[in-house]
């Protein structure tokens, strides 16, 4: 198991897409949450993310959240769902975000992410 995929995935975006963000990463979303429950924050707030181009869910007004792990084979550790719930609750403060403003990329992009072990009612009951 690699708890932290950070550098691995500002790697790959950096390969893929090649679009830097303010803070120098290339991450394509504005905060990654390792398996250990640390939260890095790759994009600024209201810059574009690499998700969600299909919808223009990336143009600034959304953001990304990611999980490091395959959530179809696994479920979030434990610091993770933590440090989720603290960043939501940080957001939805900050930015008068809706419940129904929480949403999964699959609700928006031909993909299955997060997972089929991840809950929207659960990640909306933790904001």
């Amino acid at each position: 198991m690699n708890p932290d995929q950070f550098l691995a995935n500002n790697s790959y975006h950096k390969n893929k897409w090649h679009f830097k963000s303010k803070l120098g990463f290339y991450l394509g979303y504005h905060y990654e949450i390792n398996k250990l429950g640390l939260v890095r924050q790759a994009r600024a707030w209201g810059e574009p993310a690499a998700a969600c181009y299909q919808k223009n869910m990336n143009d600034g007004h959304c953001i990304h959240v990611c999980l490091d792990g395959n959530f179809d084979i696994e479920r979030p550790f434990p610091n993770q769902v933590y440090a989720l719930r603290d960043l939501l609750r940080l957001l939805r403060c900050r930015f008068s975000i809706p419940l129904d403003g929480i949403c999964f990329h699959r609700q928006y992009s031909n993909t299955r992410c997060p997972g089929k072990n991840m809950d929207l009612s659960f990640i909306r009951s933790l904001a």
